[in-house]
């Protein structure tokens, strides 16, 4: 993999891949434009084609090609090496041929079911009149690439699987795309999708991996959508309906508009709010989250005003607010969706967003509206309102809000003030209760890696890739994977699994009778603490590198020790891991 990122850089020059993103002006030895990272008027992002190397003074964030078309592209490692190597015209050779090779079977087949279905749609007449019906225009349902999925049950429920099989797809093919499934013993397979209204779902980089299916008859007692299941390519909890479309429109317009369904983002790119994505068949996780906060730290929720809405985005805040990111509420009529407005008049749909408030004051509201006794107000607004106040990152936002509470039910900042604090605490003290127990078992596991390695940042690293596997699947995968980032980051050598076996059933046998909560935010801090801990040590190593540089007289590497300064210092200001953001990817 090393030999295909270096043919790449020899054959592209970091000016090839940033320049149709970004307006760049020679500036001395270097290049300099506007960020695209951020609406700025006065440019500060520089682009170094010497160093191969780009940074942004507006978002403090800066890399090499790869990390430049992760960032804008909104896609992983892996994914930008096959962008850039494309656009280099080097062929990346795949580490499992046979796996590879499976997976772009997989591709294809979805890839053929969407022309497929694209091209019923003009057949089917009842389809392209219903879409016409909710206002979709024909150039929406061409970039959006629409289809129908053909299938009355006296066309046998299948014509969508012969059509596959009748150009070379294998049945097993297409059972793992999930686009058919097994009937009963004796009979044959029959496909997901059957007379339905069929929206395509792409990854970040715009690869078909899942279809969602709005049913087309009236009288249907089926489910009016049905969604791909999860197969080896599409994981619901990974996957933002109109991702792929909306990331520049999310940088352009600096905030994510989340709404529910899929006619909702259609819809609303349509109406020229390019910026918007749902999530498909799940709660928002904290990967949708990390995907949102690569492009904007400002988020407006526009979500069905019923009960389960209001849950939904009560949800989805707490999550988000952890992250640090900025959380507002656009307030839509009880029984209307975006498509709603939007299809009856777009300005409609323009005056709700621009009146959207943060989520607190529209909790405030809701609250109100719900309860009509004073007293009962109040004690409700302690419960449900301050404990998101809580999650905000600056004590500055919070006084604010203090003022706004106090303000709506009717008392002194002083009294909401000391409530806060009082809850504050009482998070502290229900947290030492739970976790004292955790964090001795703990510690005593920690000592125990120190009969392998005596350096304590390397003690922290074996207890947590132990305690991750010990943890539940979904949970303990997110804590090995921040783990990993934060070792190869921090130039530390991977421990073999031979050195982790005890430690891992001592765990085991530690953690079996300790409450879930406990332990999960106990490793947090725990992570917390390695992460802290290993940069800084690699920032003093550096600085110690520097000064040997200097009173050397020999100015080699002096570049990359700087470099290396600033990226490890970008990283010690992230946002300090949470509990309640490793949780939410669970939901």
């Amino acid at each position: 993999m090393s030999d295909s990122v270096q043919q790449i850089k020899d054959k592209l020059s970091i000016i090839d891949v940033i320049s149709p993103y970004v307006e760049l002006q020679k500036s001395g030895k270097n290049f300099k434009g506007k960020s695209p990272f951020s609406a700025e008027k006065t440019p500060s992002f520089y682009v170094s084609p010497d160093r191969g190397m780009y940074y942004c003074f507006s978002t403090s964030q800066g890399g090499d090609m790869f990390n430049f078309i992760q960032v804008m592209e909104g896609v992983d490692f892996k994914e930008a090496l096959k962008i850039l190597a494309q656009k280099a015209g080097v062929e990346l050779v795949p580490e499992n041929p046979q796996k590879r090779s499976e997976r772009d079977r997989l591709y294809a087949a979805l890839e053929a079911t969407t022309v497929f279905c694209s091209d019923q749609l003009t057949k089917g007449s009842e389809a392209l009149k219903y879409l016409e019906q909710r206002g979709v225009k024909s150039e929406t349902i061409v970039k959006w690439r629409i289809g129908y999925a053909p299938g009355p049950p006296a066309r046998g429920w299948r014509e969508t699987k012969e059509y596959l099989e009748s150009i070379g797809f294998k049945r097993e093919e297409l059972l793992k795309a999930g686009l058919i499934k097994m009937a009963e013993s004796g009979k044959e397979p029959f496909d997901v999708f059957r007379d339905r209204v069929m929206f395509p779902m792409a990854e970040p980089n715009g690869k078909i991996v899942a279809f969602s299916g709005r049913i087309l008859a009236k009288d249907s007692e089926a489910p009016k959508y049905v969604n791909s299941p999860e197969t080896e390519l599409y994981k619901k909890s990974d996957l933002l309906f109109g991702y792929d479309k909306a990331k520049q429109g999310i940088r352009n317009l600096n905030f994510s508009l989340i709404v529910e369904g899929q006619f909702d983002v259609v819809m609303c790119h349509q109406a020229g709010y390019s910026n918007t994505v749902a999530v498909s068949g799940t709660a928002l996780t904290l990967h949708h989250v990390q995907l949102l906060e690569r492009l904007s730290d400002k988020v407006v929720l526009a979500l069905d005003a019923d009960r389960a809405g209001i849950n939904a985005m009560k949800k989805g805040a707490q999550l988000m607010l952890s992250r640090g990111l900025d959380v507002k509420v656009a307030e839509l009529p009880l029984g209307k969706d975006p498509a709603d407005l939007i299809q009856a008049n777009p300005v409609d749909f323009k005056h709700v967003i621009g009146k959207s408030v943060h989520v607190i004051e529209f909790l405030l509201h809701v609250l109100r509206r719900e309860i009509a006794d004073d007293r009962s107000f109040k004690l409700k607004s302690r419960e449900e309102i301050l404990p998101f106040i809580l999650l905000l990152p600056s004590r500055i936002d919070q006084e604010h809000f203090v003022t706004k509470v106090a303000e709506s039910i009717g008392t002194t900042t002083d009294a909401v003030r000391y409530e806060l604090d009082r809850l504050r605490e009482q998070h502290r003290s229900d947290y030492a209760r739970e976790s004292s127990r955790a964090e001795r078992h703990l510690d005593e596991g920690q000592k125990k890696v120190g009969k392998v390695q005596t350096d304590s940042i390397e003690r922290a690293m074996f207890f947590l890739i132990a305690a991750a596997t010990v943890l539940e699947e979904s949970y303990g995968e997110l804590i090995k994977k921040e783990v990993e980032k934060i070792r190869t980051v921090g130039e530390l050598a991977e421990p073999s699994e031979s050195e982790l076996t005890g430690l891992i059933f001592s765990l085991e046998q530690q953690f079996s009778d300790l409450p879930k909560l406990a332990v999960q935010e106990e490793v947090i801090a725990k992570l917390n603490q390695f992460k802290v801990g290993l940069i800084r040590k690699k920032i003093n190593e550096y600085r110690q590198l520097l000064e040997t540089i200097e009173l050397s007289g020999d100015d080699s590497g002096f570049t990359e020790a700087l470099e290396k300064i600033k990226i490890y210092e970008i990283l010690l200001r992230e946002p300090a891991y949470t509990a309640e953001g490793f949780l939410g990817e669970r939901d």
